[in-house]
């Protein structure tokens, strides 16, 4: 199922080659609508960097913490295994 879903979006990636343009420069763009999406879409991505990067500075911290007041390491996630 994977497979095939990995084989669609590429289908449809081929068939429509503007959705799948990375652009990382966006002053390239004509002044316009395109280019403000450029700039917006551009902002989302940064600041969804910004955000994980901090979730894994609280989460180091979070262990070292819990690592000074215990003396062991944090345990570990497991995640829930549906049957």
């Amino acid at each position: 199922m994977r497979y095939l879903t990995a084989s669609v979006v590429a289908i449809g990636l081929v068939n429509c080659p503007a959705i799948a343009i990375a652009q990382r420069d966006c002053s390239t763009i004509p002044r316009g609508p395109a280019r403000t999406d450029c700039y917006l879409a551009l902002s989302q991505f940064y600041q969804g960097q910004s955000e994980l990067a901090a979730a894994r500075a609280q989460a180091q911290s979070d262990a070292a913490w819990y690592r000074a007041i215990t003396g062991t390491d944090p345990p570990k996630y497991k995640p829930h295994r549906r049957k």
